[in-house]
C-alpha cells in the first residue's frame, strides 16, 4: 500500500512528476459538452500550470466554464499499472488578463522563444483547486492522495468496506 503523505511530501511528489514531463490532456466544457485537447505546459508558482497554444475552442469553451482538468501520466500500461495526476481548477487567459502573459515569461523554460512568438501566441494559467495523485507504477496500489489546499484525503478503489472509506488528513506542525 502507498505510504499516507503530509501535504508538503505530496505536493513534493506532484511537483516532481510535474517537471519531469511537458505533455498533457487539457479538458475543457461548455454546454454540457466535454472537450480535451492535447497540451504541452509549464510549472508555475505554487503548482500554478501555464500552457501556451495558438487558441481554438478550448479559448470559446474557457469563455463561458473556466473549470477545467488537466490529465499527466505515464504511459498507460493497464488500469493497475499508472502513474499520474488530475488537476482540477480554474482557468484564466490572456484574453482575459494581460498580465497572464507576463507572468507565463518568467516561468517559460524556453523564454527565448517565447519573446519571438508574443504577437501570435495564447496562453492558459490553471489555478489548481484539487489535484489527484496516483502511482500505482509498482505494486498495482490504486491509492489516491488528493490534495485540497493543506487538506489530503486518501481514497482507494479497493472493494467498499467501513475500513476502507476516506481518510481525510490535516498537517500537524
Amino acid at each position: 500500500m502507498n505510504k499516507i503523505m503530509l501535504p508538503g511530501e505530496l505536493r513534493d511528489h506532484i511537483r516532481s512528476f510535474l517537471k519531469d514531463r511537458k505533455d498533457g490532456s487539457l479538458a475543457t466544457c461548455n454546454e454540457g459538452i466535454a472537450r480535451t485537447s492535447p497540451v504541452q505546459y509549464f510549472l508555475g508558482q505554487d503548482l500554478d500550470i501555464y500552457i501556451l497554444s495558438a487558441g481554438g475552442e478550448k479559448f470559446r469553451n474557457l469563455k463561458k466554464n473556466s473549470g477545467v482538468c488537466l490529465l499527466v501520466c505515464t504511459d498507460y500500461l493497464n488500469y493497475t499499472r499508472v502513474k499520474g495526476v488530475q488537476i482540477f481548477g480554474e482557468a484564466k487567459t490572456d484574453e482575459d488578463d494581460k498580465d497572464i502573459l507576463k507572468e507565463a515569461g518568467q516561468f517559460c523554460p524556453d523564454c527565448h522563444t517565447l519573446q519571438y512568438i508574443l504577437d501570435s501566441v495564447k496562453v492558459i494559467k490553471i489555478i489548481p483547486k484539487e489535484i489527484v495523485y496516483l502511482n500505482s507504477l509498482d505494486e498495482g496500489d490504486r491509492t489516491k492522495h488528493i490534495l485540497k489546499g493543506d487538506h489530503i484525503t486518501v481514497r482507494t478503489d479497493k472493494t467498499p468496506s467501513p475500513m476502507n472509506k476516506d481518510k481525510i488528513l490535516t498537517p500537524t506542525l
